[in-house]
């Protein structure tokens, strides 16, 4: 199971709120008890006036991860402005959208190009669709099937195969954030392959995720990093053996190789976070930019 109790029971409302597909009657009962009282908190902004009209209810976006939901997402679409120059008439495809953490503040941006955004949590696409995709034509959302044994255990489409709802060369950035740290080795091979596909000459694939070099792999043996990964695979590492892909980590030098299979390069250096080097939380991940060729 997850390190300890806190992310026990993290883990569990992230079950209750991404997957509407439950066969146990206890986890259906708890599944409606805490997204009752999600519903009671949104109420209370409601009445308090702290309601943002791009911000998606409680139970929608309790499984994009910590922090605060808009601020995040505007740190990360300053970052791909400023790092990776994207201008309004850019193409971004966003893998794992979720509730649209990065596409709201993306509507300021993309004022010329588009964005397609896809997941595999279907009342998430629906609020993006509903909520951004009615205001901006030019965003697009995707409810894809893919099979996830925490977000959605029962779907019907595997991600070591699965095919990214694209054209070839179509994008100039293609963004994975968030997603690498739930992906298994095939998985993430994959996904990069499919980001290459889709993007353009000189487009460049965006991600976030867990890495480790040497001095991040002796850290984590030392328990002094914000999450345990004590379960040493090679060339990733997992911090449940019960709940793999509740959080993965990945030797960076096995990334940059899967990454050349599909002529990407890692053309700047990572931008580290804090989870390799404190084992203070909430914990930053890091940055990863892969040019294609």
């Amino acid at each position: 199971m997850p390190g300890n109790k806190s992310e026990l029971k993290s883990l569990r409302a992230t079950k209750y709120t991404s997957s509407l597909r439950r066969s146990g009657g206890i986890d259906r009962l708890r599944g409606s008890s805490y997204r009752a009282g999600l519903r009671l908190l949104d109420l209370l902004d409601r009445v308090r006036g702290r309601e943002h009209r791009f911000l998606p209810p409680r139970r929608y976006r309790r499984f994009i991860g910590n922090g605060d939901f808009l601020k995040v997402g505007r740190e990360i679409t300053a970052y791909m402005r400023d790092e990776l120059g994207m201008g309004p008439s850019h193409d971004v495809l966003d893998a794992g959208c979720g509730a649209g953490r990065v596409a709201i503040p993306l509507t300021d941006v993309l004022t010329e190009g588009s964005y397609l955004g896809f997941d595999i949590v279907p009342h998430a696409i629906e609020w993006c669709s509903s909520t951004i995709g009615a205001r901006h034509p030019n965003f697009r959302f995707e409810h894809v099937d893919i099979r996830q044994e925490i977000y959605n255990p029962e779907g019907r489409l595997s991600a070591s195969d699965f095919r990214f709802p694209a054209e070839d060369s179509s994008f100039d950035i293609a963004a994975l954030v968030g997603l690498i740290s739930h992906l298994m080795p095939e998985e993430m091979d994959n996904y990069l392959a499919e980001s290459a596909r889709v993007l353009r000459a000189g487009g460049r694939c965006f991600a976030t995720a867990y890495l480790v070099d040497d001095k991040v792999a002796e850290n984590i043996s030392r328990g002094n990093t914000a999450f345990s990964f004590t379960h040493d695979h090679g060339n990733y590492f997992v911090h449940s053996k019960e709940e793999p892909t509740y959080a993965i980590a990945y030797r960076l030098e096995h990334i940059q190789a899967v990454a050349a299979r599909y002529d990407l390069r890692m053309c700047q250096e990572p931008r580290l976070g804090t989870w390799g080097v404190s084992t203070h939380r909430p914990a930053s991940m890091d940055l990863l930019v892969l040019e294609r060729a």
